[in-house]
């Protein structure tokens, strides 16, 4: 008898502490694409909120910036979104927090040329998509400093990822410079190819590792919403770790599930797979990077001035969650 009552007053404990969890809807915002809005994809899919005790509501926005507009106006929780949008609304300033990397999106860069280029020499005195304000034109001016090109003999036309896919199909600019999964689309129809990514340069025979940029995706939360549900905080790093070991462990699943919902071919999924690193992980890479995203925002005039970006991360929750995943000193 006794047992059965200790039973039934340990099960009314964990009702209790997930009702708390789910005492309110979590809208979670991010983009339709593998980049920013793979975990959350998985973890909805897969029942891993759920299971962490959350009732969450995954909202999808068509640009980093529309996704911004919608978390500094309050109607969304945790958004998951790459670096520069997050830099640029924490610059204003605003009490945004990132508390875990999504994935290191950096291999998923791209320098697209037509089939037939081979150097970057071939561009000269030709015209190339780049969207300006974005990790489009972060990257852009990173390949035209390692590779010592002359800006001036380029000529570059401001355009976001839809219209350049279109002007390369037409002839009407001869490279671009965009990230996954529009450059799959681009390449397949505009009958182009890689030439340079952030991570591997393509001119030779073989590809070369070579890291020349870096980019992640961040979750990221109103410092005010960390503090006030902090078990919220912690269900939800719980949840995407997850997914993110799901997309490891479980390759072929993760590959069909995200294919379907980002209407991909398994195969074009499986190689942006390869191109990204997804895990929560806080690193020294991650830092550097940060630092170099701020100063190109500084240089290019979209923020006033320069900030560290260790001041905008919270670590609290992910070494609640698992120390492990923070690595970054001083962090």
């Amino acid at each position: 008898m006794l047992q059965s009552i200790l039973s039934l007053a340990l099960s009314m404990c964990v009702l209790m502490t997930t009702s708390y969890v789910n005492a309110a809807t979590v809208n979670v915002g991010t983009s339709r694409d593998p980049n920013n809005g793979a975990q959350v994809l998985i973890a909805e899919q897969k029942g891993f909120f759920e299971a962490a005790g959350l009732d969450v509501s995954v909202k999808y926005f068509p640009s980093g910036g529309d996704l911004m507009s919608a978390f500094v106006g309050g109607s969304i929780d945790y958004g998951s979104s790459g670096a520069i949008p997050i830099l640029t609304v924490r610059a204003r300033p605003f009490p945004l927090k990132v508390i875990a990397q999504m994935s290191d999106i950096s291999g998923a860069q791209h320098l697209i040329v037509k089939e037939g280029t081979k150097s970057l020499d071939e561009l000269k005195g030709k015209k190339i998509g780049v969207m300006l304000g974005t990790a489009s034109e972060a990257f852009y001016k990173v390949i035209i400093e390692k590779y010592e090109l002359d800006a001036d003999s380029l000529t570059v036309v401001n355009m976001d990822p839809t219209d350049m896919t279109t002007a390369f199909i037409r002839g009407d600019v001869e490279a671009i410079v965009l990230w996954e999964p529009v450059a799959t689309n681009a390449r397949k129809l505009g009958k182009g190819k890689t030439l340079i990514s952030a991570t591997n340069d393509y001119r030779g025979a073989t590809p070369e590792a070579k890291r020349i940029y870096g980019d992640h995706s961040l979750l990221f939360a109103n410092e005010k919403t960390i503090e006030s549900q902090p078990e919220v905080a912690s269900a939800m790093i719980e949840a995407l770790k997850k997914a993110s070991e799901f997309i490891q462990n479980n390759r072929d699943e993760a590959v069909a599930i995200m294919a379907k919902t980002y209407v991909l071919q398994p195969h074009e999924m499986n190689a942006i797979l390869d191109m990204n690193k997804y895990s929560l992980e806080i690193s020294d890479q991650l830092i550097s990077d940060l630092e170099v995203l701020t100063d190109f925002l500084v240089t290019s005039k979209r923020i006033k001035k320069e900030t560290d970006p260790r001041q905008m991360i919270d670590t609290s929750v992910l070494k609640k969650v698992d120390a492990a995943l923070v690595t970054c000193s001083g962090c």
